[in-house]
């Protein structure tokens, strides 16, 4: 466990846990709803996560499996800008389903804080909407691409965070970005 501020997320969802598992671990669907990626269920394996560069950001997330359970939970280091962090991904099966709780600790100094700040506010997103609908799609086995009517589903949370700053993306004019989604 790693000292400094954290993040906790807790949720209950509708799905099997070997579903919820599925949609944490495969390299496709976790960047269906998290971020493209090269990602393997592998204890020790180091893979990486891309999204948009932000200030003092590449736009690359370093992580490595530090511990892995099937089905139960995951471990990961986590490493991108200012951040050296850790994040415990642990399923448990409740009578209405799966409980995910992900806990991402260790965000120390200031920098640090203020990503803790743009994640927590992604979070919403990924575990409210994003992670949710994917469970929702696996279950009834429909095609599993955004909706082409939605371009705010493909955001990242940087993304997120930029237009709910400044009310546009870099680079573009105001008004030409789609509203981040709640």
């Amino acid at each position: 466990m790693k000292k400094g501020g954290r993040l906790r997320v807790d949720r209950v969802y509708p799905h099997a846990r070997a579903t919820v598992w599925r949609a944490l671990t495969d390299r496709d669907l976790l960047g269906r709803w998290l971020m493209p990626n090269d990602f393997r269920p592998e204890l020790g394996h180091e893979f990486t996560f891309e999204t948009e560069p932000g200030p003092g950001f590449d736009g690359v997330v370093r992580c490595r499996v530090l511990a892995i359970d099937e089905p139960r939970s995951m471990t990961w280091s986590w490493r991108g800008g200012p951040i050296d962090t850790e994040v415990t991904f642990s399923l448990e099966p409740v009578a209405a389903g799966t409980r995910l709780v992900v806990v991402h600790e260790g965000f120390r100094g200031v920098k640090s804080r203020l990503v803790q700040l743009i994640l927590g506010i992604g979070n919403r997103t990924l575990y409210g909407k994003r992670l949710p609908q994917l469970l929702d799609e696996l279950e009834r086995g429909v095609a599993m691409s955004p909706s082409p009517t939605d371009p705010a589903a493909c955001m990242s949370p940087w993304q997120r965070f930029l237009i709910f700053v400044t009310g546009r993306l870099p680079g573009r004019r105001r008004g030409d970005d789609p509203p981040p989604s709640a």
